[in-house]
């Protein structure tokens, strides 16, 4: 069809009723022309032409279908994904542009059918890449599981990523889950992450307790906690330092605190006993007996007890400052087999209480500052037909006293009557002597309280005025006091009548093994006091005679009542107190008492 000239067009429309209807059509198909350039146009030929133009295929439409007809004809659409994804694209323009038309041949509808059909394949390609790339995958990096969920949103390894990344977060570290729970807002750990974060803060303040008890709580209580590690860790340190408390401080550590490691089952009786801080022996006596009803009363006993020296025996004094040891000196020897205590003596109550603490491993509790006391003995030698008999009084003394009557009285001469209550009046009697110096190798300074009296009523001897003071002494300071006074001319009358003066180093038992234990007291000796005390000592021996058998040198003795144990618990062991005895017997001078035989023969004749 001819193209319209200008003149030609003005003409086709102002004769658009009178031509043939489908030479018009044909002309505005064309696009020479427009039905609203023919606003005059009858009515029927309008309809016509609208009704014909509407059911013809639209030309663009039909072109763009063309392409996308190409594109599905790719051989490579099924295993490419860019030309899958083109294609898609291409049919949701289409859709889009042509959704709203619906002339014949229209291919809306199968388009839309064709992109069902194209994602499904799309979703086939991606994930048979996915799963090859997810092969590919270090499922140990948390990075390489981040990229893949990043690069397949859609992944149907999403819960396999979730558990594998969490599976490799620390559960011990706070920002760890915090960023675990920002990957993962909706995840499959989330309330385990939550739960974990919360109890950070309960771990914290507990593990910064160092506290056995509320950690083994904590472990009983949390059996999941990722700190289960950390704690199992930190109560295996606690049981060590615990260990070592008991081993070291033996007699002050509580019992109550033991039974609560034992009752919450922190601690086997095995694994305490394989330690070597306690034996089955002691575990049953703490358990078993009840110290109220199995044992007498110390302090009725000392007031049961008082200080009677009978002529004619050696005294045995022990001078220390306090818990020192003096006492266990004393209930070491009440329980040796070499040496008999007359319980019917003076200080007969208070000795038959010694053995009974001794008996049970206890330790008496401190003696009253003022307190002397005297306990007869023999010590029998036997050979021959008749025995060599030592009669001797031990002497015990309160080491406040001591102290704080000599030790911490530096304002003048001392004498033995600066003792106080008894000590004076047994020192001056006619008896031979034998001194015994205590040291405790474990302490330095001395700490105690005591009355002081002010006045006494001039005729009862009751004190009348006293005030509470607190004493500090150095026990290096106290002993080499102590010395000094021996050497005192005013006391020269008492020392012409001591025969040996000796020094005991009490604890032995902390100065390691048995084997060991004299070197190392000897060691302790003469860092700390030897160049104080024993040259001083040496020449008052030479001056009063005293160590004749010795060379006028004072023998060094350890002592213990035996192994310690928690609670102040012992088993106790006669070796450093028949050491003793025999030293008292070589220091003490003895009398023939004839057998039986030469008894009888006596009263015969």
């Amino acid at each position: 069809m001819a193209k319209l000239t200008p003149i030609l067009r003005a003409e086709l429309i102002r004769r658009a009723n009178s031509i043939n209807v489908k030479t018009l059509l044909e002309y505005i198909l064309t696009g020479e022309i427009s039905l609203s350039e023919i606003p005059n146009l009858a009515e029927d030929r309008r309809i016509y032409i609208e009704h014909e133009i509407g059911n013809m295929p639209n030309p663009n439409e039909q072109a763009e279908w063309n392409e996308i007809e190409s594109i599905k004809s790719n051989p490579i659409l099924t295993t490419d994904l860019s030309v899958a994804e083109n294609l898609r694209d291409r049919l949701a323009e289409y859709i889009g542009r042509w959704k709203n038309v619906n002339p014949p041949q229209n291919h809306v509808e199968e388009a839309k059918e064709m992109r069902r059909t194209i994602e499904e394949k799309i979703a086939e390609i991606v994930r048979n890449v996915e799963e090859s790339d997810w092969n590919k995958v270090d499922t140990f990096s948390k990075t390489a599981l981040l990229k893949h969920l990043s690069t397949y949103p859609s992944t149907t390894h999403k819960d396999e990523i979730d558990d594998l990344f969490w599976e490799l977060t620390n559960k011990e570290n706070f920002e760890e889950l915090q960023n675990y729970q920002s990957i993962f807002p909706q995840g499959r750990h989330f309330i385990d992450s939550k739960r974990l974060l919360d109890s950070f803060v309960e771990w914290d303040n507990i593990r910064n307790t160092n506290d056995i008890f509320l950690i083994n709580d904590y472990l009983r209580n949390n059996p999941e906690t990722p700190f289960q590690q950390q704690a199992l860790t930190l109560v295996t340190k606690l049981k060590q330092a615990e260990i070592e408390a008991m081993r070291n401080s033996p007699n002050t550590y509580e019992v109550t605190r033991l039974f609560n490691l034992l009752n919450r089952e922190i601690f086997s009786d095995f694994e305490l006993i394989n330690a070597g801080v306690i034996t089955q022996n002691i575990l049953e006596v703490l358990r078993n007996s009840d110290i109220k009803s199995d044992l007498p009363d110390v302090y009725q006993a000392i007031e049961k007890s008082y200080a009677e020296c009978k002529e004619g025996y050696t005294d045995v004094y022990f001078f220390g400052v306090p818990s020192t040891g003096k006492t266990c000196v004393l209930m070491g020897l009440s329980r040796s087999k070499e040496l008999h205590i007359n319980l019917a003596s003076g200080g007969g109550e208070y000795a038959s209480t010694l053995q009974q603490y001794t008996d049970l491993g206890m330790v008496v509790p401190a003696t009253p500052g003022s307190f002397v006391t005297s306990l007869e003995a023999t010590i029998t030698q036997g050979g021959g037909k008749a025995e060599a008999v030592h009669k001797i009084n031990l002497i015990e003394m309160a080491g406040e006293d001591f102290v704080y009557n000599i030790a911490n009285n530096p304002e003048h001469v001392f004498t033995f009557e600066d003792m106080g209550h008894d000590a004076t009046r047994l020192l001056s009697n006619e008896n031979r002597k034998v001194f015994f110096l205590i040291i405790d190798p474990t302490t330095n300074i001395i700490k105690f309280n005591r009355w002081q009296v002010d006045k006494y009523d001039e005729e009862t001897g009751e004190p009348l005025e006293r005030h509470f003071v607190n004493v500090i002494a150095n026990q290096r300071t106290v002993i080499n006091k102590m010395v000094n006074l021996f050497e005192a001319p005013g006391n020269a009358e008492i020392m012409k009548k001591v025969d040996s003066i000796h020094i005991i180093m009490t604890k032995s038992d902390l100065l390691g093994n048995v084997i060991d234990r004299e070197d190392k007291a000897l060691r302790i000796f003469r860092e700390k006091f030897e160049g104080d005390i024993l040259e001083p000592l040496i020449n008052l021996c030479k001056e009063y005679n005293i160590n004749f058998q010795t060379n006028f040198h004072p023998n060094l003795y350890t002592f213990s009542l035996g192994n310690f144990y928690i609670g102040g618990l012992y088993e106790y062991d006669q070796t450093d107190s028949n050491r003793l005895v025999k030293a008292i017997k070589n220091s003490s001078r003895s009398v023939i008492r004839n057998s039986w035989w030469e008894k009888f023969k006596d009263s015969i004749n």
